[in-house]
């Protein structure tokens, strides 16, 4: 229960990040409530919303257009490629990645190809796979990274959403 309303308040957090973000390279905390807890919105680095309790645990979201540091290098990408966003999630022992990006150097089955070859090469194990209406899904895990990736023929090019999740970390 106390997780979805997390997961709510950083919803909604990270549309008023949105906003903010041409406001200024600032950061802005918030205090919430009488017990420490606070929210923080904005910085220099792209979008960042940050909850965290008087006792110094929490839960951070950041966006960019830039792939982050911490994104895993083995995971390929197409020979060309424009990121539309990343968002990144920490939340105690849950840390995950996400980025978007437009592709037109490929096609929807070669971008799902790619990253199937990605996952038997490397030997991850396949979760689910889908092929429905123009919308390719793909997810599959090993003992260190859960990968969830979709792609999504658009007028301008191919969309393509990676979610990475780091398992046990």
């Amino acid at each position: 229960m106390i997780k979805n309303k997390v997961v709510l308040i950083i919803l909604g957090l990270t549309i008023v990040t949105l906003f903010l973000s041409g406001c200024g390279d600032d950061e802005v905390t918030i205090p919430i409530g009488d017990n420490g807890d606070s929210v923080s919105v904005g910085g220099d680095e792209g979008s960042e919303v940050k909850l965290e309790s008087e006792n110094g645990e929490g839960v951070s979201v950041s966006s960019s257009q830039e792939l982050p540091e911490e994104f895993p290098e083995e995971i390929p990408f197409p020979g060309e490629y424009k990121i539309i966003s990343t968002v990144q999630v920490n939340e105690g022992d849950t840390n995950g990645l996400t980025v978007s990006y437009l592709t037109e150097s490929v096609n929807v089955d070669e971008i799902m190809d790619m990253y199937k070859a990605f996952m038997n090469e490397n030997e991850y194990k396949l979760v689910s796979e889908m092929n429905m209406n123009g919308i390719n899904s793909l997810s599959f895990h090993n003992d260190k990274l859960a990968i969830n990736t979709s792609a999504v023929p658009e007028d301008s090019g191919i969309m393509v959403n990676l979610s990475v999740s780091f398992v046990g970390q």
